[in-house]
């Protein structure tokens, strides 16, 4: 996961022609990390339900939400 977000981040760097050290590409990810964690936990809390199963809602939320905001879901 920690590479496909670094791949994100100099992606984004190199739309915007700005560049980050390494320390802040390394906070930046530990952050994203964390809040998709924390994310993950409480998920699998509220549903009692195991961490994959939650990451997974999660997931397939986020991939209708995208739809629906480009009006690609019912």
């Amino acid at each position: 996961a920690g590479g496909v977000i670094v791949s994100y981040f100099e992606w984004v760097q190199g739309l915007q022609q700005f560049f980050w050290t390494e320390d802040e590409v390394m906070q930046r990810l530990y952050d994203a990390l964390d809040r998709s964690w924390a994310a993950v936990r409480a998920r699998a809390k509220a549903d009692g339900v195991s961490n994959r199963k939650a990451a997974l809602a999660i997931g397939v939320q986020t991939v209708r939400r995208a739809k629906e905001v480009r009006g690609l879901f019912p």
